[in-house]
């Protein structure tokens, strides 16, 4: 009697294309499904994409239904998403299964397409996941859904008449591609947002200085910009050197019914919690067994952050001096935190200890917005080590430039925080990209040259801001026509865009890349002003000349 390993090669070999009906194995079945397949492709909503692709499926393997198990990669589980071809077995959508569970779960650890021509004698069929209607199900395909490295989830076809091995790993492959590609524009989307609630977190410090505003402000925004459970802002009391709880924050679970103990009785506890924080507070008093009673909570994961007056200083005793309090969010739903997650609450740290002592000193709101730039650009910059203060000697010598032309304060000021900002874009570019050490192809470079589109888009949030947008949109511009995004050329390029231009081109020739050396000025200099008037505007490069001269 053959093993069930054996049994299971013995039926893949069965049912191998060479096996196929030599209708089957033509191009009037191949040419069709891989032109339908493209259609399909284009399908904007994801899940229609996934249901439409397993209809194909079906219609190829002569079949009567397909589940599709995505890959849950942080829970280490696979979820049924999908159900086609059979209306009694709807209900298994949002069923989970271990990993290594059952026929699905061998598939995906294996990454090799299984054939179970006898489906109700195999011992991994798990015909208790759905009782009713496995008695209807004689044999199954099993398809691991796969992009270059990784899997990203397993593809059932039940009763099968046909077995389209090949067309159907094309056929899976290219589902996985699509959803690896919508995968990542998500992130992209993602990342974006969390830029633009920073962004539009600006707009709303702007109008108040209130200080307890502030607090609320930056806790709600900690949740929100990483999609923490909660959050928590604690400060440090001057006179007794202890950490004082300020103010929680819980977002409220959308789509979800409330029950006795659930989200809306947690967020009554936190309201409860934030008076009586503000009781004590008038008190000069501190709260105590914050992790006890009411506030209990059990924490998964965590990234806590410090509130500085001062960057970090290499002696302890000293650096404490310098802690205002700390920022603090509490776990990230059926997932962990990330690098930046933990980078994206250190920059909103570092705002939240520039915003608490304006607020204290009632300083001008111009020093908050220059804070939260500065910071907007060291989350750009860090992303890639070889620009590291990029923006902001770009903005230094953009500033250079405009106070040697003569322009009033005003602009000057604007060219200095438009040039700080000029690659905000390029934290909407995947760091497989922006990262890349060869040469980018031509998708690639089609999408790095919309970095500065992208940063306009994002600046356009805060009207606060669109005196600075032609250093973003326009620093790649050139007078002849040849720049990008929008090929402008001559007086369309604005004063500000050419003299970003020129600021941006002289700091990247003259630093390190890893695919060469930095140039000296003398030979940075001479290239711009050989260039004058065909790339560059020959009066910005003249006065970047004059007051580097000056500054030597």
């Amino acid at each position: 009697m053959l093993e069930a390993g054996e049994q299971r090669l013995a039926e893949q070999e069965e049912h191998a294309p060479e096996n196929r009906h030599p209708f089957v194995q033509g191009r009037e079945l191949v040419l069709p499904t891989i032109a339908r397949a493209d259609e399909i492709a284009g399908t904007a909503d994801p899940s229609l994409m996934v249901q439409d692709m397993l209809d194909l499926m079906i219609e190829v393997s002569l079949a009567d239904s397909a589940n599709f198990f995505q890959l849950d990669a942080a829970a280490d589980e696979l979820v049924i998403t999908h159900v086609r071809g059979d209306a009694e077995s709807q209900y298994l959508i949002g069923l989970r299964l271990n990993c290594q569970q059952g026929l699905p779960g061998i598939s995906l650890c294996d990454t090799r397409v299984m054939v179970i021509g006898d489906l109700p004698s195999d011992p991994d069929w798990l015909r208790t996941v759905d009782p009713v209607n496995a008695a209807r199900k004689k044999n199954v395909i099993n398809l691991p859904v796969t992009n270059k490295d990784h899997t990203l989830g397993v593809i059932q076809i039940f009763n099968f008449q046909q077995a389209e091995l090949d067309l159907l790993m094309v056929l899976g492959h290219r589902l996985a591609i699509e959803l690896d590609r919508r995968k990542e524009m998500d992130m992209v989307l993602r990342s974006n947002q969390r830029l633009l609630t920073l962004v539009e977190m600006l707009g709303e410090v702007a109008g108040t200085l209130d200080r307890n505003h502030l607090l609320h402000l930056v806790t709600e925004n900690a949740a929100r910009l990483v999609d923490a459970e909660r959050s928590s802002l604690f400060l440090v009391d001057p006179t007794t050197s202890e950490m004082v709880f300020q103010v929680a924050y819980q977002p409220p679970v959308h789509g979800h019914s409330p029950s006795p103990g659930d989200n809306n009785d947690q967020q009554a506890k936190i309201s409860r919690l934030n008076q009586h924080a503000r009781n004590h507070a008038s008190r000069q008093s501190h709260l105590t067994n914050l992790q006890e009673g009411e506030f209990s909570y059990f924490n998964r994961s965590a990234i806590t952050v410090p509130l500085r007056s001062e960057p970090l200083a290499k002696d302890a005793v000293e650096d404490r001096e310098h802690v205002l309090g700390g920022l603090m969010v509490l776990n990230k739903p059926r997932a962990e935190f990330q690098e930046e997650d933990a980078r994206l609450v250190r920059i909103l740290a570092e705002q939240a200890s520039i915003f608490l002592q304006i607020a204290d000193m009632y300083e001008s709101t111009e020093e908050l917005f220059l804070g939260v730039i500065k910071s907007l650009i060291t989350a750009i910059d860090a992303k890639d080590p070889h620009t590291q203060g990029h923006s902001q000697r770009v903005s230094d010598y953009s500033v250079m430039i405009a106070q040697e032309l003569g322009l009033d304060e005003t602009l000057v000021n604007d060219i200095r925080i438009g040039s700080l900002l000029h690659d905000i874009g390029k934290i909407g570019i995947p760091d497989s990209i922006l990262l890349k050490k060869g040469t980018l192809n031509l998708a690639e470079n089609e999408l790095m040259r919309e970095h500065p589109r992208t940063g306009g888009n994002i600046l356009s949030q805060v009207k606060l801001l669109d005196p600075m947008r032609p250093a973003i949109l326009e620093h790649h511009e050139r007078l002849d026509g040849t720049g990008y995004p929008a090929k402008l050329t001559d007086k369309q390029i604005s004063l500000m865009g050419r003299i970003v231009a020129v600021a941006d081109v002289f700091d990247a020739m003259t630093s390190n890349r890893p695919y060469r050396q930095a140039l000296s000025v003398p030979e940075v200099l001479a290239y711009l002003h050989e260039e004058a008037g065909h790339l560059f505007d020959a009066s910005c490069i003249q006065a970047l000349d004059n007051a580097l001269a000056r500054s030597n």
